[in-house]
């Protein structure tokens, strides 16, 4: 009886390495892909192709489409090197979270300017975060006022208007048009441009800013 027992304890002791080592498997798996996903959304949200990342980082086209595809584990070397050519921390390339990031800003966070000049309210609605290329911005402008002329933003910046109350003319460049309820436009931002309410009534706008991606320094240039 008692050699059956150590048989049978054995045999348990057996299967459950075979999950441990099972589980372990499944975790550097998860791990892989998780490095992985986040290096390709990093190189593609420079718009760097896998030919100038792998360039950068010396390493091989076919190894770094393994990496992101989540098929083999980069050394630490690797992805030191990965880190230094994308401009991002060692830490990014090894989040694992539930899922990509997200940035919640309650209403009460949300960042009011009021211009006492022009009576312009600008309210920023879309959180403020590092990686964010997108702005999303509620302008209020009473009747008859002018926000003035903002200067060009970066080469590449693209805006666009919906107009939710009132009539507005908008000034891009030597351009002029008016927009007025459900109008939307969509407009270079890298020219001086400004908003002018040419109504009656207190106009309301979204305005949503696209700016490019900031630039990598090739530093083996």
């Amino acid at each position: 009886m008692a050699a059956g027992r150590s048989a049978l304890g054995t045999a348990f002791d057996v299967v459950k390495g075979v999950g441990e080592l099972a589980v372990q498997a499944g975790n550097a798996f998860a791990l892989a892909q998780s490095i992985g996903a986040t290096i390709r959304a990093a190189r593609q949200a420079q718009q760097l192709s896998v030919s100038e990342l792998a360039r950068r980082s010396g390493l091989s086209k076919g190894m770094l489409n393994r990496i992101e595809q989540g098929l083999t584990s980069p050394t630490a070397v690797m992805l030191a090197r990965l880190a230094e050519s994308l401009a991002v921390s060692l830490s990014h390339l090894l989040r694992v979270d539930a899922g990509p990031p997200v940035h919640v800003q309650a209403v009460v966070e949300q960042p009011v300017f009021r211009d006492p000049k022009t009576g312009l309210v600008r309210r920023i609605l879309s959180p403020v975060s590092p990686d964010a290329m997108v702005e999303l911005v509620h302008n209020t402008l009473p009747a008859r006022r002018m926000t003035g002329m903002f200067p060009a933003h970066s080469l590449g910046t693209q805006e666009h208007i919906v107009v939710l109350a009132g009539t507005i003319e908008v000034a891009v460049g030597k351009r002029r048009f008016a927009l007025t309820v459900g109008d939307a436009a969509q407009f270079a931002g890298d020219f001086e441009h400004g908003v002018h309410n040419i109504g009656s009534r207190r106009a309301e706008w979204l305005l949503v800013i696209h700016s490019p991606p900031r630039p990598v320094l090739d530093r083996k240039a």
